[in-house]
């Protein structure tokens, strides 16, 4: 990134758009009809992140990304860039792969031994002289996806006619680009199947009233009261909110001591937390400072281009229709609820967790004050919200929950999912009752509407 050219990560306030007041009813979490609806209008019609393009680095690497009914296939291509296409054998629409990734100089259906280049072009199968018009080799291509990468992301849309990349990620490209995420690795990529429709989870997300609630233990080191965070609606349906950190919730119950992960937050950038007795309130300026003066002799290289104010806070960004995106000095949160194939009441909920390449760095960052050039095994590890992980990129696992963990606080959000899966049901709920700091809830609700009803 250019310094002389770059742009730092506006904190201006976007003006509110109207929020119609449109119902958030029970059947739309539920319904099936719902359901088909969300399918043919909006994610057959968006920006959907795929995957980390730096995970398929070489020529012939590939990945397989799966959104409801349809897989597709992401190629690196020999000139290094990447193709995305329909994951099926256009003969008799056999699967083509089978595995989540790998490496393949060809694609061989399994069925009957059609064989596809990585440019998706048909170079070989079995009794090519048996057809009317010759040989189909070098005329048969699989179906191309539309795809991109941005922000390190490769992005797909299964729409040929669909809003180009730039406007429909405005402005939430330009916003994470001095956080350099192409330079980063995704250390946790966890998935778990849950009780609930995907739009719950997203609604979870796109509010922050249940902080104080539901997470009272992030007080101690984020400031939960709505009063004192930002929040900003797009036009085009994504939203996003600014949140204080490093210093302890004004409404906490001990509001100016320093408590845990606070306290390791300060010991980890050479200050002392007995210094800050009594006076909490002071430490996320002071965080900010001793970040600045010691970031560039630790090799900080993704502090150059934050301002001052994200060495310290949360950047919530909720994208539309399904992705959540926290971004924080030292590591970037991405979850997502996939809506499943045919159940309306469950949906695939994924964590990733992304931290900046440490190898070449003297120092080390933090996640929530915690250390992260440990060394286990000779391999080094680094903080995520499941504890410490291998700092490569991450096996993909699926979680079995509740006997498994998606995270501490993460866990926390999917337990209130699966009762709300419940109660949407119920005929005591008719429509949400929401405040003001919710107002992104219901706005989110008429962006998708707009998207089926042909508004957008």
């Amino acid at each position: 990134m250019d310094k002389s050219t770059f742009k730092p990560t506006p904190r201006t306030k976007h003006p509110d758009p109207v929020i119609r007041g449109d119902k958030i009813t029970g059947d739309r979490y539920y319904s099936k009809e719902f359901m088909k609806k969300e399918w043919d209008h909006v994610w057959t019609k968006v920006w959907q992140i795929a995957g980390i393009a730096s995970e398929i680095p070489e020529p012939d690497d590939f990945f397989v990304y799966k959104i409801g009914i349809e897989e597709i296939l992401v190629v690196r291509q020999r000139d290094m860039t990447i193709k995305a296409f329909y994951n099926v054998c256009p003969h008799r629409g056999n699967i083509l792969v089978h595995v989540e990734k790998g490496f393949l100089e060809s694609f061989k259906c399994t069925y009957h031994g059609w064989t596809y280049n990585t440019e998706g072009v048909l170079t070989d199968l079995q009794d090519a002289e048996d057809f009317d018009d010759g040989s189909p080799c070098g005329k048969i291509k699989l179906k191309e996806v539309k795809c991109e990468v941005g922000l390190g992301f490769v992005w797909i849309n299964l729409d040929n006619n669909c809003q180009k990349f730039e406007e429909a990620l405005y402005p939430i490209l330009d916003h994470m680009k001095p956080y350099q995420p192409e330079k980063y690795i995704r250390v946790l990529n966890m998935t778990c199947e849950v009780d609930c429709n995907w739009k719950i989870i997203h609604d979870n997300f796109n509010e922050s009233y249940h902080l104080p609630t539901l997470h009272p233990e992030l007080s101690v080191h984020i400031e939960n009261d709505y009063k004192f965070s930002q929040f900003d609606m797009y036009d085009n349906g994504h939203n996003r909110m600014l949140m204080p950190g490093h210093k302890p919730a004004l409404g906490d119950q001990s509001p100016n001591e320093v408590q845990f992960p606070l306290d390791a937050a300060l010991s980890a950038w050479e200050l002392n937390p007995e210094d800050f007795k009594g006076k909490a309130q002071e430490t996320r300026i002071a965080i900010q400072k001793q970040k600045r003066k010691l970031a560039k002799d630790r090799g900080f290289w993704h502090y150059e281009f934050l301002t001052d104010e994200q060495l310290t806070d949360y950047y919530f960004y909720n994208c539309f229709p399904n992705y959540d995106i926290t971004m924080t000095p030292d590591g970037i949160q991405f979850q997502r609820p996939q809506p499943h194939p045919n159940n309306p009441e469950k949906c695939l909920f994924e964590h990733w967790w992304l931290v900046p390449d440490m190898e070449s760095l003297s120092g080390s960052a933090t996640f929530m004050g915690s250390d992260t050039t440990e060394v286990t095994a000779g391999e080094k590890m680094t903080e995520t919200p499941l504890g410490p992980r291998p700092l490569r990129p991450a096996e993909h696992e699926w979680v079995v929950y509740p006997e498994g963990s998606m995270g501490y606080v993460t866990d926390q959000d999917i337990s209130m999912a699966i009762g709300q899966q419940k109660g949407v049901k119920s005929k005591g709920f008719d429509d949400a009752i929401l405040t003001n700091q919710e107002r992104r809830v219901r706005r989110y609700h008429e962006i998708l509407n707009d998207y089926i009803e042909g508004r957008r």
